[in-house]
């Protein structure tokens, strides 16, 4: 298998080929891709939780990517000089715990 070792900006991976890259906003679990691909960047807020809640972002069950709150509002921006790649789909996992209002946001830029 070859290895890709181009390495991209978000910009350009949304303008690659005829479609360029996608990006998925997700507020609670769900799938962004259901067959492997790429992630060039993942933006994830949490906001009213708990010390410990988190982003997972998971290749079919495989965690990848974990993004673990260390106050009650919590914001990552994760933007890899290379993508990631996902060999069988690409899931968001929210955790959030406690009682209130709890907020959740997660942008992924992907092929």
């Amino acid at each position: 298998m070859a290895t890709d070792l181009r390495k991209y900006t978000v910009q350009e991976a949304v303008n690659i080929g005829a479609h360029g890259a996608l990006a998925s906003v997700l507020t609670a679990d769900g799938t962004v891709k259901s067959t492997g691909g790429t992630v060039y960047s993942v933006m994830a807020s949490l906001n009213g939780v708990q010390v410990g809640d988190k982003v997972e972002i998971k290749d079919n069950t495989t965690v990848k990517l974990s993004f673990v709150a260390t106050a009650t509002a919590q914001s990552w921006m994760f933007d890899p000089s290379v993508g990631v790649n996902f060999d069988h789909s690409i899931v968001v996992d929210v955790s959030m715990s406690g009682g209130g209002a709890k907020e959740a946001t997660v942008t992924t830029v992907y092929l």
